[in-house]
Parts: C-alpha cells; sequence; structure tokens
C-alpha cells in the first residue's frame, strides 16, 4: 500500500464544507481514514489491509501544489529522463470535484465487486460515470463544483493537463472521439461495453489496429489498490462499503438539506442499494461485513506480490464472531424452518456461526457451533410461543460478554419487540412475513426472487 507522507496542506478544511451544505458525504467521509503520500501522482480510495479499513490516500502536491517530478520520454530516441517541474494548486471548487469522485467510487462500489478487466477500460468507464454526475449536479446549485483539467467528461474531447491537439492527431485519436460522442448519466457498465466494441473494432482493422487502442487513456485518480483486494475478501468489504452508505443514506434523510444537491433519481438509487428487501448475500456483505477483522500471517507458500520470491507471502484469515438465533415457535412451520436452514449453509460458507433455537425461551445449553464449510440437518427442538427477548438475553448475558460479535434473529417477525441489545442485532424474516413492529436495526426479508437494485451507476 502507498507510503504516508507529512505535510502542511490542511485536506480537513476542505472536508469540513461537506458539513456545510451535503451532509450526506459528511458523514460518508467520517468512516474513511485519510493518509497523504507521495506515491501517487495525484488519490484514490482503497481497501487497505493492514488496518482493516477503506481509505483515501491524496498526494499533497497535487492538492496544493509544488514541485513534482514528471516522466519524460523522447520519441525520437526512446530515452527515459525525469524532468522538475511546478505543479499550480487546485482551486477550491476542484478540491471538492476530486473530494466527490472518490467518495462516488465507493458509493457505486466500483472497486469491489463490479470491478472488470481489462482495469484500464473499466478505469475510464468508472471516471466517465462518475464525473458526468459531478458536472451535472454543478450546475443545480449549492457548492460550486468543479473538476481539475484533464478529467474524463463524456461529451468532451480528452486533452491531458496542459497539451493541445490539431485536427489531425485528434482525427488518429478513435476512443477519444468515441468519449465526445458519448451522452452523460450513463452507468459505469454501459460506458464500459461501448468502449470495449470500439476497441474491438480498432484492432480488427489490420495493421492499422496494432498496439492498445486506449492509448494512453486512463483515470484522473489511481485505481491501483482495486486489484490488491484478494478475490475472496471482495465480497466483505463491499459489505464495509454499503455499511458506511448505509449509515450517510440515514443520516441525510435525518437532515433538511441532507443530500445537498444530489439529484433526486440519485438519492432514490442509493436508498435502494441499502433497501431492506435484499437477497441474501446482500446480507452478508452488509452486515457480516460490519463485524468481520482480519488477521494477516506469513507463509512461504503465497507468493509476495511485490516482491515475488524474495519475500515470503501472506495469508490472512477473515472472522466474525456471529449468534444466530433460529425461532423455533409453533409460528413457524417446517417450511420457514427449511428456509432458514438453507440459508444459514450459505451463510456458513463465510463463517462460522453460533445457532441458538428459541421460542419463549432461550438455552445456551441448546446451542451449537456450525462451522464454515460444513452441513447441518435442520431439525425441530421447540414448539412454543415466541419471545424476543429469550435470545437477547442470551446475548446480554454478561458470562458471554466478548463471545460474540452481532446476533442475527431469524423469525417469521410474529411477537412484540423485545429490549435492547448490547451487541449489533439484525432481524431476518420469512417470505411473506414482516416484524411487527417498527425498529432501527437491520431487518431484511428473505425474498425468493430477489431484485438486484441499486447505485449502479
Amino acid at each position: 500500500m502507498f507510503t504516508p507522507c507529512d505535510t502542511e496542506f490542511n485536506l480537513d478544511r476542505h472536508l469540513i464544507a461537506f458539513l456545510q451544505d451535503t451532509p450526506f458525504f459528511a458523514e460518508l467521509s467520517r468512516h474513511i481514514r485519510k493518509v497523504p503520500t507521495l506515491s501517487l501522482p495525484t488519490a484514490g480510495v482503497a481497501y487497505d489491509e493492514k488496518f482493516d479499513d477503506l481509505t483515501l490516500f491524496w498526494n499533497p502536491t497535487f492538492f496544493g501544489g509544488g514541485k513534482t517530478k514528471r516522466v519524460v520520454v523522447d520519441l525520437k530516441t526512446g530515452d527515459v529522463k525525469e524532468e522538475e517541474e511546478t505543479v499550480p494548486a487546485l482551486t477550491d471548487e476542484e478540491i471538492r470535484g476530486v473530494l466527490l469522485h472518490e467518495f462516488y467510487h465507493l458509493v457505486f462500489c466500483h472497486l469491489s465487486s463490479r470491478r472488470k478487466s481489462p482495469p484500464k477500460m473499466w478505469n475510464v468507464a468508472t471516471d466517465l460515470a462518475i464525473n458526468s454526475i459531478i458536472v451535472e449536479g454543478s450546475k443545480s446549485g449549492g457548492s460550486k463544483t468543479s473538476l481539475p483539467e484533464g478529467c474524463l467528461i463524456p461529451g468532451k474531447f480528452p486533452v491531458a493537463k496542459g497539451s493541445t491537439l490539431t485536427a489531425e492527431q485528434k482525427a488518429a485519436m478513435p476512443i477519444s472521439k468515441l468519449i465526445e460522442s458519448f451522452p452523460q448519466g450513463q452507468s459505469s457498465e454501459w460506458y464500459y461495453e461501448k468502449l470495449k466494441e470500439k476497441v474491438e473494432e480498432e484492432k480488427g482493422k489490420g495493421e492499422g489496429g496494432k498496439g492498445d487502442p486506449m492509448g494512453d487513456l486512463d483515470s484522473m485518480d489511481d485505481h491501483s489498490g482495486w486489484d490488491q483486494i484478494p478475490e475472496e475478501m471482495r465480497e466483505l468489504v463491499e459489505g464495509k462499503i454499503k455499511s458506511i452508505v448505509e449509515k450517510a443514506s440515514k443520516h441525510a434523510d435525518s437532515q433538511a438539506n441532507g443530500w445537498g444537491n444530489i439529484p433526486a433519481e440519485l438519492r432514490d438509487e442509493i436508498r435502494k442499494s441499502v433497501s431492506r428487501v435484499v437477497d441474501w448475500r446482500n446480507v452478508l456483505r452488509q452486515f457480516v461485513g460490519g463485524l468481520v477483522r482480519g488477521s494477516r500471517a506469513t507463509s512461504i507458500k503465497r507468493i509476495n506480490k511485490r516482491y515475488p520470491y524474495v519475500h515470503p507471502g501472506t495469508k490472512r484469515g477473515y472472522t466474525a464472531k456471529l449468534l444466530v438465533a433460529i425461532d423455533m415457535s409453533g409460528s413457524v412451520d417446517n417450511t420457514q424452518l427449511a428456509i432458514f436452514f438453507g440459508e444459514l449453509e450459505s451463510l456458513t460458507k463465510k463463517v462460522s456461526v453460533t445457532v441458538l433455537p428459541f421460542d419463549c425461551t432461550a438455552d445456551i445449553r441448546d446451542a451449537y457451533e456450525w462451522r464454515r464449510g460444513t452441513k447441518v440437518e435442520a431439525k425441530r427442538v421447540r414448539g412454543g410461543g415466541t419471545d424476543f427477548n429469550a435470545p437477547t438475553v442470551v446475548a446480554n448475558d454478561p458470562t458471554n460478554r466478548g463471545r460474540w460479535d452481532g446476533m442475527l434473529i431469524l423469525t417469521d417477525g410474529e411477537c412484540e419487540a423485545p429490549g435492547p441489545s448490547r451487541i449489533k442485532r439484525g432481524w431476518v424474516v420469512s417470505p411473506g412475513h414482516k416484524l411487527l413492529f417498527k425498529t432501527e436495526e437491520m431487518a431484511i426479508t428473505l425474498d425468493p426472487k430477489p431484485v438486484k437494485t441499486g447505485a449502479w451507476r
């Protein structure tokens, strides 16, 4: 990951502006670590495995101006050399635009489950989707926002900062001309597919199609950290992202102007991305992802990506101490019970859990461990009335302190609200049922045919 550095540039001064006009981004920002670094040229959001958190890495020179070095290639001789140059500071409006750009990457899950290959094409597509939102939002009032010169914007011919191109040079850049023809407001996948089609078309032109048709086109910010997330970790990282987006969404809804100048359509998409009726995988990402922590250890059996065969690689364990209370009261029939155990089998592919059967009472002696990757027979051991206080009392028992990080209650919802839980509590309700009380805790319904919705830009 990127090496931190000391700086006198005050990024917090610009972040505070979010508190004044867009509480949604203010709350989002509060859950993201900020690290100044000279290891990347501009800025970038990434998952930092060392600290197990989402991090905004930013270059103080890019934001505040100053002396930097750039690589210059002599096209005639091929010689490569470094030249020192002085770059101007970004304006307040441009800094705000860059921060919005990075936060939107998180909101839209660009660095986790939606990552596509080739990376550079996906980088360009995601920047086009985000920047069109920022450009359009700056026209609708509120704090003025702009983007640094050279950013990729649909409908605008991409030109590197400080460069000018002749008509002949532009004609020889088919991908850039395609971007100039793009409409704004499309999803990352839409731009990605259009770029992919054009690249394949250019590659099929024989001699004229040699090389990479994308050329030097790439994102304004650094996306390299996205590919450093282990494949088995992507769902858990997405869970962490969705968790903070949900908190930011709730915070925005509780304020008079909590969404600032975020378009109404986009607000609805963001709300839907953390909606209460989702499939089990999204529950796993959102709830368990908020609890899970990573452990690291070196291993000579793993190849070190940065120093292969020089230093040992790392292996990581991801654990969440989760209590799953299954409602076995008389109102929960065997069909619902089978659904609960089927969903638990999906859950235990990722983590091990403690299963606690309950009805109007719960006994810790009935609890058992369902270890990751194993199967357990669906078996009814109770059949009385329902009392949600029963599993809550077990979770709150001082003798069980530290044993679990969270509790999921699988139920048909037919009971009154219980008392508060000492640990994070969530509700999973069987199809066709709902909780009989309102709660601020996560409450989702197992939809047999879930519709995937969300902020898909």
